[in-house]
């Protein structure tokens, strides 16, 4: 928690937004019925983390608060896959597991960034969490012998590995009776045989009933990982395969299906508007089988080398498993909820790695496996020789802090990349840098057409380098009309209104296949004098036909003008 903490402050102001950043830091200082109106209209898949979000930065409104959920909710779900490698395996595991997923860079990429990805992303593990306490998959868990898990296949028990000893009463009865009290060596701390006495049947029983306030737990935290973004449902056939993998008991499905429906009774009424509003993500193409392998390289890697050895350790996890629930729990919430995604995206295009963040905590954990199977193998092989339990000790300890140096490297081979998450360029676009361009271009007084609404991000996001341009197509403001950008006035409007103008801006989106209603309203009246590319769009300058308007530049006089610096004309 403390690396995934560090990491994710560090260089956490990038002094600019991009453009779904700017959409959480409008919507969210909104008011709550205008929150309301807009969501029926557009991000309604988003409604429940706007609505988390709106208190926030109306104590304090800007980028670092709104990123801030963010970064706290990754250190969540880093803990939590620290305690789910506990849980399913020992502690060193957990460790492991915890601080390769505080080191992945694409996590530290969402966790800061103002979107609720982060947040799927540490439900999802509550989730799953929840899920082993309830089901009793945890190592020495009520409802499964720790020792079993244990044991690699085609292993033979031995004194000391999880071997069962009864007492001399007992064994010379050839069988226990139920009140009789069980005896186990259980291996804990690095290979020390202790003692434990095992639950009876009836205790079992017990265990197990007194499992429905988890069950219920499990259905709401699903419910509520689910509204903040839908595509978080598919966790739950990744759960269904690790149920059915671990054979769980009648009961135990009883418990998990009923908490499934409830929660998938709860996310119902989102269905609707998110179907409606698909259009949002027409901006996808249909998958490939490439992207998937894209997919496992974002979330492994992605850097060659430790993408190689990631997937060396999950081999080893899976092939040849030390903990068989570790592998039931995370092999399926690294594979299911991919290839579900992408077969519903060959169907309606919805494939993207921000919608499966919450399946990367598989491969940390199986990752963590690895190395452990790995290095049971050495320290079974110098238990024989080195005894005492100082030494015991000793060598468990020396195994973490191997572990541990091991992901520090991996940390460091990979710095570059951390570094560059934290550049304003590595999101899609920089709206701060656009403003400041475009202001600079630009004289107050001069009206601007945003060709189409949605590139008014720019204004919105940062208002002061562009508040002396008039926005001249605006018709009804976006809180007032229930959208995000606004509605434009129609073209005889707005020929009207540029009827005393000689000239014009236009900030268009640089994509081919956008229409571009307004340039064609004024290539009536104007002329296309003076154009830039900026990245993600063109600044135009428009002035009234005439002899002057071929040599007119940006700012009016004869000539092309000045540029910003690295730009280029078009």
């Amino acid at each position: 928690m403390a690396v995934m903490l560090g990491l994710g402050l560090w260089g956490l102001d990038r002094g600019t937004m991009w453009r779904d950043e700017s959409a959480t830091y409008q919507m969210a200082r909104r008011t709550l019925p205008q929150i309301r109106d807009a969501l029926g209209t557009v991000d309604a898949v988003h409604g429940l983390y706007y609505l988390l979000m709106h208190p926030l930065l109306a104590l304090h409104p800007s980028e670092v608060t709104m990123r801030l959920p963010s970064v706290l909710a990754a250190v969540a779900a880093t803990a939590l896959v620290a305690a789910l490698g506990c849980r399913l395996a020992r502690p060193r595991v957990g460790l492991w597991a915890g601080l390769l997923y505080a080191t992945t860079p694409v996590v530290t990429h969402y966790a800061q960034e103002g979107r609720s990805y982060a947040l799927v992303a540490a439900g999802a593990a509550w989730a799953t969490y929840l899920l082993v306490g309830a089901a009793g998959l945890a190592v020495g868990a009520a409802t499964g012998g720790a020792s079993a898990d244990r044991v690699a296949p085609g292993r033979t028990p031995t004194p000391g590995f999880g071997a069962v000893s009864r007492t001399a009463g007992a064994a010379g009865a050839g069988g226990t009776a139920p009140s009789a009290r069980v005896r186990s060596a259980v291996l804990v701390r690095g290979g020390v045989p202790r003692v434990a006495r095992a639950a009876s049947a009836p205790g079992r029983e017990r265990a197990v009933s007194g499992a429905g306030w988890r069950w219920a737990a499990y259905g709401g935290v699903v419910a509520v990982t689910a509204l903040l973004h839908v595509f978080a449902m598919l966790m739950l056939a990744a759960h269904a395969l690790t149920l059915l993998v671990s054979r769980a008991p009648r009961r135990v499905w009883w418990g998990w299906g009923s908490a499934a429906a409830g929660a998938a009774v709860a996310v119902v009424p989102l269905a609707a508007p998110a179907r409606r509003q698909s259009a949002q993500i027409a901006w996808i193409r249909h998958p490939t089988p490439g992207r998937l392998w894209a997919v496992v390289e974002e979330f492994a890697g992605p850097s060659a080398l430790v993408l190689a050895l990631s997937l060396l350790l999950i081999a080893v996890a899976v092939v040849r498993p030390r903990w068989r629930s570790l592998t039931a729990v995370a092999l399926p919430l690294f594979c299911v909820p991919p290839v579900l995604l992408f077969a519903l995206a060959l169907h309606r295009p919805c494939f993207h790695e921000r919608y499966l963040l919450f399946a990367l905590a598989g491969i940390p954990l199986l990752a963590a496996a690895g190395v452990d199977r790995l290095a049971g193998v050495v320290t079974d092989q110098g238990r024989a020789v080195l005894g005492g339990r100082r030494a015991v000790v000793g060598r468990r300890r020396a195994v973490a802090a191997a572990g541990v140096l091991a992901v520090g490297c991996g940390f460091v081979w990979q710095l570059p990349l951390h570094q560059r998450e934290r550049e304003p360029l590595s999101r899609q676009d920089d709206l701060a840098a656009l403003a400041v361009a475009v202001g600079r271009l630009t004289r107050p007084g001069e009206p601007v057409l945003y060709d189409p609404p949605k590139e008014r991000r720019i204004a919105i996001a940062y208002p002061r380098p562009l508040a002396g341009l008039r926005d001249i197509a605006l018709g009804t403001p976006g809180p007032a009309s229930g959208t995000l950008y606004g509605v434009d006035v129609g073209p005889a409007e707005l020929l009207r209104r540029l009827g005393g103008a000689r000239s014009a801006w236009v900030i268009a989106a640089d994509e081919p296949e956008t229409r571009r209603a307004k340039a064609t309203v004024l290539t009536g009246r104007f002329q296309l004098a003076y154009s830039l590319c900026l990245p993600g769009i063109r600044l135009e300058h428009y002035v009234r036909g005439g002899p002057q308007a071929e040599t007119a530049g940006p700012d009016g006089s004869e000539g092309p003008g000045p540029r910003p610096r690295g730009v280029t004309a078009g």
